[in-house]
């Protein structure tokens, strides 16, 4: 396997460099009952999945990124795990490994050409990709308040931030083109234009738009180009300012809409490290959000339309639902919708909840800092 796959899967996957696992703690003991429910949701999760095959790309690259994730935590686990759920995850990856063989490519659905090359050069990627990843370390992002304002004006502020979807589909498809073309000329680089350059790295962001930025950084990190920028600085920046945003989702009791954002917050910041984002009461709330069926729903498309992520070519949102986005009212989920993109991050966050609560006796520590 090259060294460039293997940079590929760390950087989708967003695992940091760090410290062997601390597999002989007292702590670690009262972490097994977490991991042991967890694991039932996931598979609950899994096997809606493997019933139903979703269409939407974005499911099967969390699928193949989970799937890395759990077979080296069980290659890792220590003797004194309990055989039961050793098997539970076992059996976890062998369902991934089902749908992974089932998948019919030839019917996902993409929403742009620019989208379709980016989720299609990820997967190609991870086919020949091994298990190659670092124990879970956690740090700081430093405690951060709620903002003092509302979600109305959260709503206004993020529709004035970059970039769109479009953009952000358009400007990933740039940087990656240059990469993977320059695999047969041993070059590294990674090429923006001016204006991607402004949409990804140097603009600001809220809402996806920023787990959007996130995710170009990341792999912008590992593919190890735009070296001009410090981009660990880059992202720990990034993710101060999500984790301010995820509090204050929290506070504003999650609206209508924004528990796959949450969720996807957590993914992408807590496999950077950050254990702010590991919190005892938010994986609760993923596990609590599970519909009875298996799968996760949530109503994010007229919340992406409401904060300019996506424009009126996905339609007009309905007024009624536009109106109580305005006033605020947080709106439960009754059995909607399966929704892949929602349950693509809530395997993802729970996957890095499991890392973090068998490798590491920091997992919850920073709970504290509100």
């Amino acid at each position: 396997m090259s060294l460039r796959h293997i940079a590929l899967f760390a950087a989708i996957a967003g695992v940091t460099t760090g410290i062997y696992p601390y597999f002989d703690t007292q702590d670690f003991i009262y972490n097994i009952p977490k991991v042991f429910r967890i694991s039932i949701t996931l598979d609950k999760l899994l096997e809606y999945y493997e019933n139903k095959p979703s269409k939407d790309p974005e499911w099967y690259i969390a699928v193949e990124l989970a799937r890395g994730q759990m077979e080296y935590v069980i290659n890792e686990l220590d003797k004194s795990v309990p055989l039961k759920l050793k098997e539970n995850l076992q059996n976890l990856t062998r369902r991934m490994d089902r749908i992974r063989n089932n998948t019919d490519v030839g019917r996902f659905v993409y929403r742009s050409k620019d989208y379709e090359y980016v989720a299609k050069a990820l997967l190609d990627n991870m086919a020949s990709v091994a298990d190659a990843l670092e124990p879970l370390t956690l740090g700081t992002v430093g405690t951060q308040k709620p903002y003092r304002f509302g979600f109305e004006q959260y709503v206004q502020e993020a529709r004035t931030k970059m970039p769109s979807r479009q953009a952000a589909d358009a400007c990933m498809m740039q940087m990656l083109l240059t990469v993977l073309d320059g695999q047969t000329d041993q070059s590294d680089t990674c090429e923006l234009t001016p204006e991607c350059s402004q949409q990804l790295i140097t603009g600001s962001a809220l809402a996806f738009q920023q787990t959007t930025r996130i995710r170009a950084a990341v792999l912008a990190r590992h593919f190890d180009c735009l070296d001009a920028m410090d981009l660990p600085a880059h992202i720990y920046k990034l993710c101060i300012q999500v984790y301010k945003e995820a509090k204050s989702l929290e506070a504003w009791d999650h609206p209508a809409g924004t528990r796959t954002l949450f969720m996807q917050q957590i993914n992408y910041c807590a496999t950077q490290g950050y254990g702010e984002f590991i919190k005892p009461r938010w994986m609760n709330k993923i596990l609590a959000w599970q519909e009875g069926r298996g799968c996760y729903a949530d109503e994010r498309q007229p919340f992406m339309r409401l904060t300019g992520f996506v424009g009126p070519a996905s339609g007009a949102a309905n007024p009624d639902r536009q109106e109580e986005y305005k006033l605020k009212k947080a709106a439960e989920s009754a059995g909607g919708t399966c929704n892949s993109l929602s349950s693509a991050m809530a395997l993802g966050s729970l996957v890095v909840y499991v890392r973090a609560l068998l490798e590491s006796d920091q997992a919850f520590q920073y709970d504290i800092l509100e």
